[in-house]
C-alpha cells in the first residue's frame, strides 16, 4: 500500500452511549473524537501515528478542526469513514474525513489542519526538513475550511476551570477532544435541546493548556444570535487564548 491510494482505505468506527447526550444526539466531542480517532488509525497505516513519530522526537499537532453535519447521529451505530492528506502549504497538512452510515448515507464531513512539531524544541518543521515523505496530496475537499479564525465579537464570561490529569494526553498536554467538551459545559438548556439542528463545528487550537492551569470560559452573549454561537478559553496563568469552538446552528 502507497499514499497514492490512501483515499481507498475505509475504517468502521462505533457511536457508543457515552458520545450521545440525553436526548440521543451525538455530542461535539463525539464528532471530534470519531475524527480524530480515523486519522489517528490512517496515519498508523502509513507509519505516521504517534509511535512512528515519537522515536524521531516529532509529532503531529492539530491547529484546527471543522466538522460539517449533514444528517445529526441520533443514535448507537456503526459508521464508515474515509480520510486522505488533501493539502500541503509551507507548514500546514490538511485531511479530508468522511462520515457514512451502513446504507451509505453520508452522515457528517471534516476537515483537519495540522502541523508536525518538534517536541524538544517545540517548534514546527518544515515538510522539506523532515527526511522523510509524507506523500503526494490528493486534492479533493469535502468542506470550505481553513485554519483561520474569523471573528471579533463581544465575548463574556462564564466559568472558570483547572486542567485535571485526565485531561492530558501522551504529548502531557489537554487532548483537542476535551475543548469541544469544555464548550459543550458552556451552552445553555435550550442550546443544548438544539443540538439536532447543529450544522457545523470548528474548533482552534490556540496555545497549551497544562496539567493544574486555570482557564476562564468565555462565550458570546446572550445566546444563540444569527445561527452561530462562540466560546472560548483564556489561560489564566499566561492571557493567552487557548481555543476557541464556533457552533453553527440551522
Amino acid at each position: 500500500m502507497t499514499l497514492m491510494n490512501e483515499s481507498q482505505c475505509t475504517y468502521r468506527c462505533t457511536v457508543g452511549m457515552e458520545f450521545l447526550n440525553g436526548s440521543g444526539y451525538l455530542k461535539p466531542s463525539g464528532y471530534q473524537t470519531l475524527v480524530m480517532d480515523v486519522a489517528a488509525r490512517h496515519l498508523r497505516q502509513f507509519q505516521l501515528g504517534v509511535d512512528d513519530l515519537l522515536p524521531r522526537g516529532m509529532s503531529w499537532v492539530l491547529i484546527s478542526s471543522s466538522v460539517e453535519i449533514l444528517s445529526p447521529v441520533r443514535e448507537e451505530l456503526t459508521l464508515t469513514a474515509r480520510t486522505w492528506h488533501s493539502e500541503q502549504d509551507r507548514l500546514t497538512f490538511r485531511r479530508e474525513l468522511c462520515f457514512t452510515d451502513a446504507d451509505g448515507t453520508p452522515l457528517f464531513n471534516a476537515s483537519t489542519f495540522s502541523v508536525l512539531m518538534d517536541l524538544k524544541e517545540r517548534r514546527i518543521l518544515r515538510p522539506d526538513t523532515l527526511g522523510f515523505e509524507i506523500g503526494q496530496p490528493h486534492s479533493e475537499f469535502v468542506i470550505d475550511a481553513s485554519p483561520r479564525l474569523r471573528f471579533r465579537g463581544e465575548m463574556q464570561p462564564c466559568d472558570r476551570r483547572k486542567v485535571y490529569n485526565s485531561c492530558i494526553d501522551r504529548l502531557g498536554h489537554t487532548n483537542n477532544c476535551r475543548y469541544p467538551e469544555f464548550a459543550y459545559d458552556a451552552l445553555t438548556e435550550g442550546e443544548i435541546a438544539s443540538l439536532g439542528s447543529l450544522r457545523r463545528m470548528d474548533v482552534f487550537f490556540r496555545s497549551e493548556l497544562r496539567p493544574g492551569e486555570w482557564f476562564t470560559v468565555r462565550r458570546s452573549a446572550p445566546e444563540i444570535q444569527h445561527g452561530e454561537l462562540f466560546v472560548d478559553g483564556i489561560n489564566d496563568q499566561t492571557g493567552k487564548q487557548a481555543f476557541v469552538c464556533r457552533f453553527e446552528f440551522a
